[in-house]
């Protein structure tokens, strides 16, 4: 079985990359809405936020989210901390999944495979990259920030993309077709 990482900054496309490899039945795993899931749902996760970070991280059961927003914005030593409990069990999630698949290939989506330390799972690893103006637009209309904001969302995730670990590179814009790309880089191949 292949394992396939795709990534990107804010904005690229991952998910609609993750979509086509959807379309040619290749099943991908969301580490972002699995790692909220996780957050709310396992026991080790939720002490060890509780434990760190006070019986406010959660309501009702629920991660706090705005709570734990607050906690980790422009703390650098909060992030690591919660990323330090919730990407080794993402990881191990991912890997337990991926063993349920019967598929030779699968993938994963996910902005911070390199943060997160899942490079070391992963055959390949593709980068979702857009023209500025696109992912300025895109973030602007799905997140509805300014042009301003988007531009510091995307200028400080560039930094720690990774982009240059990767094996290949998607253009998800108006010239290029994710699907073509794709399918090349499927039919690329060897497994």
């Amino acid at each position: 079985m292949i394992s396939i990482g795709i990534t990107g900054i804010i904005g690229s496309g991952k998910s609609m990359l993750s979509q086509v490899f959807r379309s040619m039945d290749i099943p991908v795993y969301d580490a972002d809405t699995q790692a909220k899931l996780l957050m709310n749902t396992n026991l080790q996760i939720k002490e060890s936020l509780v434990r760190c970070f006070g019986k406010k991280t959660y309501a009702n059961g629920t991660i706090n989210k705005d709570y734990l927003r607050e906690i980790v914005f422009g703390n650098e030593e909060n992030r690591k901390t919660v990323n330090s409990i919730v990407h080794p069990a993402v990881k191990q999630d991912f890997i337990e999944w991926r063993n349920a698949q019967n598929s030779n290939i699968v993938a994963i989506e996910s902005a911070i495979i390199f943060e997160a330390k899942l490079e070391d799972i992963l055959d390949k690893i593709l980068f979702v990259e857009a023209p500025e103006e696109i992912l300025v637009k895109r973030i602007c209309l799905r997140d509805k920030v300014s042009e301003e904001t988007a531009l510091q969302k995307i200028r400080m995730q560039r930094k720690n993309s990774g982009r240059e670990k990767c094996n290949a590179i998607f253009i998800n814009d108006r010239n290029h077709s994710l699907i073509e790309q794709t399918e090349t880089f499927i039919n690329n191949l060897k497994y």
